[in-house]
């Protein structure tokens, strides 16, 4: 009897150990169903608490609970075992109360690896939902870096465009300034030519004037020029004795 009573004491210690566990992994479940549920939703609450993140990150988060979770259910699972060996044991006389007894620590843990089940499927299912809301994120990101990017492009070359257009105005405002000078310059030498015109056609005589000014220059030359040579011939003949 005090085999029994001792695999009794541990198979309770186990169960209790249990219920703790399984209540800190259901609260774990629901602060990771909920922090994925509120980032899902956009509201502003704090962001995910520091079980979410060590849920996601996989450190000190849901998979050490599991571990514990499953080390004490196969620790329960051995407690019964011994405990049904007791029951069977030669030296012990058959009871209906251990019977009853072990039948409903098996129960308890029936009931145990549903519940982990049931809350560790929710877990996977929430995880699940956090990574594919993490990569939709990324993928939302990039979409934006993307475009942003070709904004910047856009915006770049309508900044070149500009300038050009800014540099093609300026050539052709100094091409018009040019223009107009090149006009005025020709509206200058027209009037002066029309001056002078005006001018010749007063003066009659003046022509002839020049003419006749010309006419007596060319014969001074030539007659200048012939003194000169006879002069030189004169030179030449002293010197030579011709």
């Amino acid at each position: 009897m005090t085999s029994w009573d001792n695999a009794r004491r541990h198979a309770r210690a186990l169960e209790s150990a249990l219920d703790t566990k399984l209540a800190s992994y259901s609260r774990l479940a629901a602060d990771i169903a909920g922090g994925v549920g509120s980032r899902a939703g956009g509201s502003g609450g704090g962001g995910p608490s520091r079980d979410v993140l060590d849920a996601e990150e996989g450190v000190g988060g849901y998979k050490l609970v599991e571990e514990e979770i499953e080390e004490l259910l196969g620790k329960l699972e051995q407690a019964i075992e011994d405990l049904t060996a007791l029951i069977n044991s030669p030296s012990q006389p058959p009871s209906a109360s251990m019977q009853n007894a072990a039948q409903r620590h098996r129960e308890n843990l029936d009931d145990y690896r549903r519940d982990f089940t049931r809350v560790r499927s929710n877990i996977d299912a929430a995880v699940q939902r956090s990574n594919l809301l993490g990569s939709v994120r990324k993928d939302i990101n990039d979409y934006k870096t993307a475009l942003s990017s070709q904004t910047d492009a856009l915006l770049a070359d309508r900044g070149r465009i500009d300038s050009s257009h800014r540099m093609m105005d300026d050539t052709l405002n100094q091409a018009y300034a040019t223009r107009e000078d090149f006009a005025q310059q020709r509206s200058m030498l027209a009037s002066i030519e029309s001056r002078m015109g005006r001018v010749v056609a007063q003066m009659p005589g003046i022509n002839s004037l020049i003419s006749m000014i010309s006419s007596r220059r060319r014969r001074d030359t030539y007659i200048l020029g012939g003194v000169v040579a006879f002069c030189v011939l004169l030179l030449l003949a002293y010197l030579f004795g011709w």
